[in-house]
Parts: structure tokens; C-alpha cells; sequence
């Protein structure tokens, strides 16, 4: 039952948020940043997290790799940055609270940050999903405060994982696209200048 609900979240992410969007590309940013290896590494470290609370590991540890998770989400929005610049305020607003979101309760970071009460105006759907890499390893960590003490939390904290894996899965395709954007570019200035 919990992975037919899994999937069925995880399908229901990538179809409902698979629309392309506008893209504003820095060619030259984008191709020497190399963002994809970020989201890469953040998705086998959001493996390992899903590994260890489908496993049902000690808080501690699952605490330490959400955090270390959501340090790395850091590092995918700056590369992201990079590819999407359109997103820099929206995404600049939840690194300026990522210290702050374990301290909220579930319902204060659902309202406030994943609903975007209290973000800027979302400039670009795209920008959606870098901002999800960040906040749902935090539901994790309010959930680990809160106490991973049976199975529904456990529970909860894997669909959150989950759904931070569907969101990272199209934070890579759009950085894909921007790499496709810049490199299609790139061939059109150099076919232009000869």
C-alpha cells in the first residue's frame, strides 16, 4: 500500500509539473557552472535519505542527512541560478530562511513557504521546483523533532522524500533544457559571425 501511494504521488509530481517553461539562458553561466552534476548528487543523496527512513534508522541519522540534503538543495539553487536567472529573488528568499525552517511547525511551513505565502511572486514555474528541493527535506526534519515514533511517521517523512526525489527529477530536466537552449544558441552565433 505505501509504495502503490508512493508511486501514484510520484506520477501525479512529474506529470502535473512537467510543462516546459520560458526560459531566460546565460549560455556562457550555464554550460561552465555543470548544474547537472549538483542535481546528480542530490538526488543519490536523497536516495540515501529515502534508503534510511524506508529502513526506519535512528532520528539522529536521518536528521543529519536532511540537513546535509538540504545544504546540497543550496548548492542545486545556486547552480540553478545560473541556468534560470529569472528565479534568483524567489529562490534567494528561502535560502535566506533555510536556517529557520526546522524551527517552524508542519502546518507554518506548508502555509507559508511550500503554498509561497510567504515568498515573492513566483517569477517562473520552473522556479516551483528548485524551491521544493529545499523544503521538503525540511518537512523531514520538523518530522524527525516531532518524533519518528511508528510507522506513519515514517510514513510521512518517506512521501516527503518522495516527492523532493519527483522534484528533483525535474529540476535535471530543466537544467537539460537550458543546456539544449545554450548550446542551440551558441551554434546559431557561430553560423551567424562566419
Amino acid at each position: 500500500m505505501r509504495k502503490e501511494l508512493a508511486t501514484l504521488l510520484l506520477g501525479l509530481v512529474l506529470v502535473g509539473c512537467s510543462e516546459p517553461s520560458e526560459q531566460v539562458v546565460n549560455a556562457q553561466t550555464a554550460a561552465s557552472a555543470k548544474p547537472d552534476n549538483e542535481i546528480e548528487t542530490y538526488q543519490l543523496l536523497a536516495s540515501e535519505l529515502l534508503k534510511d527512513i524506508r529502513i526506519q534508522s535512528e532520528a539522529g541519522l536521518v536528521r543529519t542527512h536532511a540537513d546535509n540534503l538540504i545544504q546540497h538543495g543550496s548548492q542545486v539553487l545556486e547552480a540553478f541560478n545560473l541556468a534560470y536567472p529569472q528565479c534568483q529573488p524567489y529562490f534567494n528568499a528561502v535560502l535566506a530562511i533555510r536556517g529557520l525552517l526546522s524551527g517552524l511547525s508542519l502546518d507554518e511551513l506548508e502555509q507559508g513557504y511550500h503554498d509561497g505565502n510567504k515568498l515573492p511572486e513566483l517569477p517562473d514555474p520552473v522556479c516551483y521546483h528548485g524551491k521544493e528541493l529545499i523544503l521538503h527535506p525540511a518537512r523531514v526534519l520538523i518530522i524527525v523533532q516531532d518524533g519518528l515514533d511508528d510507522d506513519e511517521a515514517y510514513l510521512e517523512a518517506e512521501l516527503e522524500m518522495v516527492e523532493a526525489m519527483a522534484h528533483a527529477e525535474q529540476v535535471k530536466r530543466a537544467i537539460k533544457r537550458s543546456e539544449a537552449a545554450a548550446e542551440e544558441q551558441a551554434i546559431a552565433n557561430d553560423s551567424t559571425s562566419n
